[in-house]
């Protein structure tokens, strides 16, 4: 099924969102880790989460950094976001190519992926755990 291309009024409406949730995630950061995030604090946290190496940081101990992860990760992707937006192929599904629809991207400004290759892709992670392989997705 061929999805028509976003109107300029939707995009609008979903740019706005993407900025909504990047201040969200921003001030749910800073809240967590109890500072201000500067430029060289959000370096020292790209080489951590780009190294997997949370020693490196030099962050309270209280800190859930399984939580700050899964933040700092949503940050990435409406980064990511931006740069598709910029490049022209936001709302584009990454695997299949087709345009992901209006109301899915509503719901997660986003998206890489339309619904059903999502599923495909999580059906085929879930056989790969079962069988002890590593997902190259």
């Amino acid at each position: 099924m061929v999805q028509k291309k976003i109107s300029v009024k939707q995009l609008e409406t979903l740019k706005r969102s993407l900025h909504e949730m990047r201040e969200r995630e921003v001030k749910d950061i800073e809240d967590q880790i109890g500072q201000e995030l500067n430029i060289a604090m959000t370096r020292k946290i790209d080489i951590a989460m780009d190294m997997e190496d949370w020693a490196s940081l030099d962050l309270d101990e209280g800190i859930d950094h399984k939580l700050l992860e899964m933040r700092y990760r949503t940050y990435k992707e409406i980064a990511d976001a931006f740069r598709r937006l910029e490049a022209g192929t936001y709302g584009v599904c990454e695997s299949c190519g087709e345009m992901i629809p209006v109301d899915r991207l509503k719901v997660e400004p986003h998206a890489r992926y339309c619904v059903p290759c999502l599923t495909r892709m999580e059906e085929l992670e879930q056989v790969e755990k079962g069988t002890g392989k590593r997902s190259t997705l």
